[in-house]
């Protein structure tokens, strides 16, 4: 027993300081968007392994975190279920700087009675020291046309309840990915090759439709009930 307890003690030391260590990191994280200090908040990002462009990047988007509305609460949250943390658009993979363990949620005060929330910059600790986490950047060689913008909308009674099944090249590499709740989104890529909707609902009436750079390329049939609606490329 009398071992243990300098060892339980040792663990109770180490976790309040990861936790004081963590609410000093949120603590900055937060004044720097209050008082949108561009320079303090980006000397909270990790950036080892990334090249000068990717750090340029940084620089241009860190803008973007700032708002007029008042912050009322700045918390850590785990990761969504499934997100993707490793994209391909214009010939390049971008992938985290460092593994995330979650991310950051800042909820400001309602305004005319409506609550806002965003956030999402991804975290995480490294030899005990917070850090928010970029995209660093891999070139892939492609010489092909750029990327166009890809955009896929399932609209109708029952949407919410569909799911569907993207497969799409972007950059020459080929993606596969399962959306659902709204079953919509766009995303850099050459073209998708298929694309499956399929609705549980007996009595939904949805429709898909596709884009190519905002131009209509497909749009389906109704789809009445349970079901599924399937494009496939054209060669």
């Amino acid at each position: 027993m009398k071992k243990v307890l300098p060892l339980l003690l040792a663990v109770f030391c180490l976790n309040q300081l990861h936790a004081d260590a963590g609410e000093e990191f949120l603590a900055s994280y937060r004044s720097a968007i209050e008082q949108k200090d561009k320079a303090k908040l980006l000397s909270l990002y990790y950036t080892d392994g990334c090249s000068e462009s990717d750090k340029k990047m940084v620089e241009g988007v860190v803008g973007f975190h700032f708002s007029n509305g008042k912050i009322t609460d700045v918390k850590f949250e785990p990761t969504p279920e499934g997100a993707n943390l490793v994209k391909i658009a214009n010939g390049k993979k971008y992938e985290p700087a460092y593994p995330p363990v979650g991310q950051i949620k800042i909820t400001y005060d309602p305004v005319g009675g409506n609550g806002m929330t965003s956030g999402g910059d991804g975290y995480a600790v490294i030899n005990g020291k917070y850090y928010l986490i970029t995209a660093k950047s891999t070139d892939l060689g492609w010489s092909g046309p750029k990327d166009k913008t890809l955009t896929f909308m399932v609209m109708g009674k029952g949407m919410e309840k569909v799911k569907v099944l993207a497969k799409w090249n972007v950059s020459g590499v080929d993606q596969e990915k399962v959306f659902s709740n709204p079953p919509s989104c766009n995303f850099p890529g050459q073209y998708f090759e298929s694309i499956t909707a399929t609705s549980p609902e007996d009595d939904a009436d949805v429709m898909l439709t596709i884009l190519e750079d905002g131009k209509q390329i497909y749009e389906s049939q109704p789809l009445k009930g349970k079901g599924a609606i399937e494009y496939k490329r054209s060669l």
